[in-house]
């Protein structure tokens, strides 16, 4: 899945918190907003990443939908809200789009009327979103809801993946986006005990693996703006057919990433940047958008040699690109893997919403196999629905077997999660209590707790609770991956030389 990119970000800091009670506690992290707790009295510190609503209609009303389709990021007001509306390209969570917590699949019937197509491709990806602070509440290990329940030791060698990661930095690189983490100095600490343990021996000693989770990290309960119940989705590796030349069934072309696609990383520009990147090509010396879905279909691209492989289906390539990673089983009878290599930077739009708000898709119809069934039976209709989404996502061929996240280490199937990195940082351990699909059982759920570690974000992936948690590369996953959807609760896990 790709970085994210934020365009318009505030920040603005609770007077009183700075030079008062922070002026005492120096080594809470930046970012977040610390409640007194059980277990410390922690000073308050408000530093509120407030971003403003999209300035662009990302949806509109057409005469069978009164309710716009527009993605909703952020977390829901009511247990229940249907899930993943925010989906956004090579976006864990776009393959439950809206459908509900495990909304069935079907295609709707026809509206009256088309679907609005209100253009929005002009607009950049991230340009505003709704404005949200993290609260972080310190609580004790026993309270988190069902923590004696998880073998911990699954999580270990996730956690190790990142930490290679985290062994390449600096000791004074700040971890997050505004070193919301602290620094990569208070990390060490934790990856040398958690490499103790061993990667490969780490599965059978969960007692061990517990302990040293309770004894490197401090639990903090997650809280938004609207409180600690935010929108939890999944995604899982995207499986397409293809063929390194294009001939019979195989016609849509993978594309690798252009040699004039520019990305900017404002932080080396701006002191507020939270780690905002832009994403465009250069005219005469200034950045400029780049090409929208429907002008690189039409051949803005053609002719320069970007084509990786050919797929046999347009919508299997849709959903690769919502979900940054695919893995392409080829004609040869060979397998390769597909990562995320850079995106146009275009505002996302969900093929979901666009369905729903042309009406021809009722509620629970907006998840991934619901959209698929529409396309099966609208075949012709592809282009139509999927250019009024301007976003486009390019791939390169992975040396590694996996899905790779943000953070470029290798996914861990239920242990792996995406965040959005304005509030949370690389590597973060995080306790979820969600309700997943029951796998086989349509409609059904159950409540599920598991230690994952942050590792990827993604374009629609906005706000202080909200995450997608990885589910791997095989039916299963594709199955939970695309059903899964609904209010969901988070605690974070910083080190002690952060969170003390």
């Amino acid at each position: 899945m790709e970085d994210d990119a934020r365009l318009r970000i505030s920040t603005t800091i609770d007077a009183a918190g700075e030079t008062g009670e922070r002026s005492r506690q120096r080594n809470v992290p930046r970012g977040v907003r610390v409640a007194a707790g059980p277990m410390a009295q922690v000073g308050s510190v408000r530093l509120a990443v407030a971003i403003g609503a999209l300035a662009a209609a990302v949806g509109c009303r057409g005469p069978e939908s009164p309710v716009g389709p527009g993605p909703a990021p952020g977390p829901p007001t009511t247990p229940g809200v249907a899930a993943a509306q925010d989906a956004g390209a090579a976006d864990a969570g776009a393959a439950a789009e809206a459908g509900g917590a495990a909304g069935d699949a079907g295609a709707g019937p026809l509206a009256a009327a088309p679907p609005c197509t209100t253009d929005d491709s002009a607009m950049i990806e991230g340009a505003s979103a709704p404005q949200d602070a993290l609260t972080l509440t310190p609580v004790a290990f026993g309270d988190l809801p069902g923590w004696a329940d998880d073998d911990l030791a699954g999580a270990v060698p996730s956690f190790l993946r990142s930490c290679e990661k985290l062994a390449a930095l600096p000791d004074d690189a700040p971890m997050g986006a505004d070193g919301h983490g602290g620094k990569a100095r208070h990390w060490r600490k934790a990856c040398r005990a958690a490499a103790k343990l061993g990667a490969g021996q780490a599965t059978g000693n969960a007692a061990a693996a517990r302990a040293m989770f309770e004894a490197e990290f401090v639990a903090y309960q997650a809280a938004g703006t609207a409180g600690p119940t935010g929108k939890l989705t999944g995604y899982y590796v995207a499986e397409i057919h293809a063929s390194r030349t294009r001939h019979g069934k195989f016609q849509t072309p993978v594309l690798g990433r252009p040699d004039d696609l520019a990305m900017v990383d404002l932080s080396g520009y701006l002191k507020d940047a939270h780690g905002r990147r832009i994403w465009g090509r250069f005219d005469h010396g200034e950045l400029v958008p780049y090409y929208t879905r429907a002008e690189i279909r039409k051949g803005a691209l053609a002719h320069r040699g970007l084509e990786l492989m050919y797929v046999d289906d347009p919508v299997d390539l849709l959903f690769a690109q919502i979900e940054g990673s695919a893995k392409a089983n080829l004609d040869d009878g060979t397998a390769v893997w597909l990562e995320f290599a850079g995106k146009n930077g275009r505002a996302y739009r969900g093929v979901g919403g666009i369905l729903r708000g042309g009406g021809y898709l009722r509620p629970g119809e907006g998840t991934m196999l619901g959209i698929r069934q529409w396309f099966r039976d609208h075949p012709g209709r592809f282009d139509e629905i999927a250019d009024q989404d301007a976003s486009y996502v390019f791939f390169s061929v992975s040396k590694r077997a996996g899905a790779v996240g943000s953070q470029k280490a290798i996914l861990t199937a239920r242990r792996s999660m995406a965040v959005d990195r304005a509030f949370i940082a690389m590597s973060t351990p995080i306790w979820v209590e969600a309700h997943a699909p029951v796998p086989g059982q349509k409609g059904a759920t159950e409540l599920w707790h598991h230690l994952l570690i942050a590792q990827d974000t993604g374009a629609g992936i906005l706000g202080a609770v909200r995450g997608d948690i990885y589910w791997g590369d095989d039916a299963e996953a594709a199955e939970l991956g695309g059903r899964m959807g609904g209010p969901g609760k988070y605690w974070l896990l910083l080190p002690r030389g952060v969170a003390k």
